[in-house]
């Protein structure tokens, strides 16, 4: 893995000490809270090159630095890894957490899972297995091959084929499972604070929409999909209470310490 600059160091240190304060911070006071053993004029100097290619602002002459926008999202990609579900203590945690950070958090179980295997018992019954659901119908020897034919695909996909092709028992039941209420849904206020104070209340009817978290990939989203200055994070995580998979959406201004969010939530 390639060394960090120092420059690339002064700037993670400038953005994590902002994450924390919320203010500007100056070159003595950066100086002071790192172990590099950097002089304030060196830092100084550092601070001109990221001014320069838009990693920090001076928002007042006489005022210390804050990142850019830009330079929180780079911070955001770069720090939190996606890749694996988060382990999660419990419920209480994440709504604690999620208004000491002022952020809107949801937390559902999974409903769009493959469809695993399909099971005939006695030819009596189809049972059609997903990763924490089972799903059984009435045995039919037609429909028993057609869906042999769709082990594999997403639960929403063969729930809108089953819709297609006249298998309303086996549509209504993978809808039920798809309209079941989140675990959780907290913090609403901050998300409407949020709202105000960008004047934008747009993007609130999309996250008001029922089960509008399983359509999304897991990853990081930031203008376009969430307003200017915001973000907002899909991941996989396990929670340990239920023994089951859910998806966590969490939504915040882009400043929001999410790392620290993400630490106290996680096993």
């Amino acid at each position: 893995m390639k060394k960090p600059s120092k420059q690339e160091l002064i700037l993670d240190a400038i953005i994590q000490t902002y994450l924390k304060s919320r203010m500007p911070i100056g070159s003595s006071e950066l100086q002071m809270k790192m172990t590099l053993g950097i002089s304030p004029s060196t830092i100084r100097i550092y601070f001109k090159k990221l001014s320069d290619v838009g990693s920090l602002e001076q928002l007042h002459v006489s005022g210390g630095r804050v990142p850019t926008h830009q330079a929180l999202m780079g911070y955001w990609q770069e720090k939190l890894d996606l890749t694996q579900p988060l382990a999660i203590k419990n419920i209480d945690k994440i709504k604690r957490s999620t208004h000491e950070h002022n952020l809107f958090c949801i937390v559902e179980k999974t409903a769009n899972t493959p469809f695993k295997e399909l099971v005939t018992v006695q030819n009596r019954f189809l049972i059609l297995v997903f990763d924490e659901h089972e799903v059984v119908l009435k045995f039919n020897a037609k429909v028993e091959q057609f869906l042999q034919r769709l082990v594999g695909c997403q639960m929403r996909e063969l729930k809108d084929i089953s819709a297609q092709v006249g298998l309303y028992e086996l549509h209504e039941k993978l809808s039920a499972i798809f309209s079941q209420a989140p675990i959780l849904r907290e913090g609403e206020k901050e998300m409407y604070s949020i709202a105000h104070e960008l004047q934008n209340e747009a993007f609130i009817q999309r996250f008001q929409t029922l089960h509008f978290v399983e359509s999304m990939l897991d990853g990081l989203y930031f203008d376009g999909f969430v307003p200017q200055g915001c973000m907002a994070i899909k991941q996989k995580a396990q929670l340990k209470d239920e023994d089951t998979t859910v998806d966590l959406f969490c939504f915040g201004r882009i400043e929001s310490d999410f790392e620290d969010f993400f630490n106290q939530v996680k096993e």
